[in-house]
């Protein structure tokens, strides 16, 4: 968020149990429009396997922003 902020382009991953979290705090720092990547909780304690599907998860949502226009 504080790249953002600071004008750098960037993405903010979190888990859906802390989206609305980061939600909230971005409102509260007149950065409504922060742009988030949401993958599934938990991240910490999770196995290589389980890992890379949150991986997969965050690509994928980043995938589409990356394509150019047609």
């Amino acid at each position: 968020m504080e790249l953002e902020l600071r004008g750098v382009a960037a993405v903010t991953i979190v888990t859906d149990t802390f989206r609305p979290l980061a939600l909230a705090q971005a409102r509260s720092r007149g950065h409504a429009g922060l742009a988030l990547i949401v993958v599934s909780h938990p991240v910490g304690g999770l196995r290589p396997d389980e890992l890379a599907g949150r991986a997969a998860e965050a690509v994928a949502q980043l995938a589409p922003a990356q394509r150019p226009a047609e």
